[in-house]
């Protein structure tokens, strides 16, 4: 017992692991800890607090409202309502949830200085895996109904029929689920990777960062994860290569080899969901790498260096849960139209609402 009230007499005063020989009886054992709330951005720089909780706070009101305003468009509009977008308001379902499993604790743990540890930082370990692969098996799955709508256009819609769209959606969460449900089995329970030898540290590197699972589990999610944008970037090169076909033929005025090719009109329109679509891919290559690659340099670089590193790859990684709803926005005007309505539509809902409690308050 007083080797263990030692440890009780712990204090931190740097952003590092601390290290200390603790003896019960005849046995000596080296304990390694060290204390969140001093590491990363937020711990280290504390007068960030106030704007990364500001970011924050926006992220969370953009992707609930962009993410919202897509998902309402597509499932109100008929013309919308076509197989490749049914994987794009999946998409943006994915990044609500994302958000809300990232964001909301940040905000906590800034705020009151704290760090998610037990069983919250082990749920938040498992979903970590199974939302960051959903969101890159989805937009893969864009990426094959937007090339089979362009090299098939006159029969895309049986080979994208609503049940193969649904099975496809199955297979996706299942993909997802998978690695960290083996890691589950595997270990009796959600293992969270432990960092420069705090060996069983059950606790996020910071408040910002969330919990990750253990080196295995995150490693083949990764795999997965970068194969699956190889696939889309390989599918990108592929319709760019068709519609250059297409447009070949245009120019020289030469009947079209194929008789299932896409119509002017028609590729155009395409092409123009294909570019939208190919900066999505960009901003996922540029937002995702950079995390990942620093997560395995987490026992080669210093402890301080790797929490803050980690916390602004984060939050530049977070603009991935709205910047989909801004690029169509940006690119659509039916979006934004849908945008203006829903403002409109809360402000309505607000002014309403103050109106009523006035009208309390005065009787």
């Amino acid at each position: 017992m007083a080797g263990f009230e030692t440890l009780d007499n712990f204090t931190f005063t740097a952003c590092e692991v601390v290290s200390r020989n603790v003896t019960l009886g005849n046995a000596t054992a080296t304990v390694s800890s060290f204390s969140p709330v001093l590491c990363g951005l937020c711990g280290l720089y504390p007068a960030w607090r106030h704007v990364v909780v500001f970011l924050l706070v926006c992220f969370l009101l953009m992707a609930i409202a962009g993410n919202g305003c897509l998902v309402a468009t597509i499932a109100t509009r008929e013309t919308m309502q076509e197989p490749g977008n049914f994987f794009l308001a999946a998409l943006a379902l994915t990044d609500v949830s994302s958000c809300l499993l990232f964001v909301p604790s940040s905000i906590h743990n800034t705020t009151h200085a704290t760090f998610l540890s037990g069983a919250a930082c082990k749920t938040q370990a498992f979903f970590v895996l199974v939302v960051g692969s959903l969101a890159h098996s989805f937009l893969l799955c864009l990426w094959v109904c937007r090339y089979i709508q362009i090299v098939c256009p006159m029969t895309f819609e049986e080979k994208l029929s609503r049940p193969r769209i649904a099975l496809s959606m199955v297979m996706c969460v299942l993909v997802s689920v998978l690695p960290p449900l083996v890691g589950v089995i595997r270990n009796g329970s959600v293992r969270v990777s432990t960092y420069h030898g705090a060996d069983g540290m059950q606790a996020a590197p910071t408040g910002i960062y969330p919990c990750i699972p253990d080196l295995m589990e995150a490693s083949v999610s990764s795999v997965v994860c970068l194969t699956m944008m190889i696939i889309s970037t390989i599918f990108a090169i592929l319709i760019y290569r068709e519609a250059q076909r297409h447009q070949e033929n245009i120019r020289n005025l030469t009947p079209n080899p194929n008789p299932d090719a896409v119509p002017v009109e028609a590729l155009e329109t395409k092409l123009k969901a294909t570019k939208t679509l190919g900066i999505v891919l960009l901003v996922y290559w540029i937002t995702w790498l950079p995390p990942i690659f620093m997560f395995f340099l987490s026992n080669v670089v210093t402890m301080s260096t790797f929490t803050v590193a980690q916390d602004v790859l984060h939050i530049v990684l977070l603009t991935n849960t709205f910047s989909d709803s801004l690029l169509y926005a940006f690119r659509y005007e039916m979006y934004r139209e849908a945008l203006v309505q829903m403002f409109r539509h809360y402000k309505y809902a607000i002014t309403e609402t103050i109106i009523d409690y006035m009208e309390i308050i005065l009787e």
